[in-house]
């Protein structure tokens, strides 16, 4: 092979690599949802035998990845919490002895970049699908996340659920 064809080679190897790279990376849309899902699954409460040190330390560990230390919590139903995040490992820990089982999904309708793409709000739905021993019930709310970019990724820094509609 002539030096001429192994310098193309080369570099339309090197151009294929490249465009790799940028194709194949997931988008800041993409992460934020992936962190969204993550946290449906992570507040998921599998069963009454879910034993509650477990689950609290499975909630302290992945909350670490998903929030921010000082997120805020707005949910009407619940007391208020103080802005953090192991106040936040509590209440979700707490969710294992109300509900047998119990699962969310968040729907993340928009998904909107600020601040030069350090900082994105989402506006979405959250439904829970629990079971208190009486049966399932099925709750859907309007909820909004705030997050920020890390240097390890997006974290959640801000929660809000609209109140339950009056009946």
């Amino acid at each position: 092979m002539s030096r001429r064809a192994l310098a193309v080679a080369a570099a339309l190897l090197g151009v294929a690599i490249v465009l790799y790279a940028l194709l194949a990376r997931k988008s800041d849309e993409e992460l934020i949802r992936d962190q969204l899902d993550l946290l449906a699954t992570t507040v998921r409460v599998s069963g009454p035998d879910e034993n509650p040190i477990f689950r609290g330390k499975r909630m302290k560990d992945r909350f670490e990845t998903l929030f921010t230390p000082n997120v805020r919590v707005d949910i009407a139903e619940l007391t208020p919490i103080a802005s953090g995040r192991a106040e936040l490992v509590g209440v979700a820990t707490r969710a294992g002895s109300v509900f047998r089982t119990a699962d969310v999904e968040i729907s993340a309708d928009s998904v909107e970049l600020i601040a030069g793409g350090t900082s994105a709000k989402v506006s979405g739905s959250a439904t829970l699908v629990g079971d208190r021993g009486s049966g399932p019930e099925r709750d859907e709310r309007k909820v909004s996340f705030g997050l920020s970019k890390t240097q390890d990724g997006w974290r959640i820094d801000s929660v809000a659920v609209q109140p339950r509609p009056a009946d």
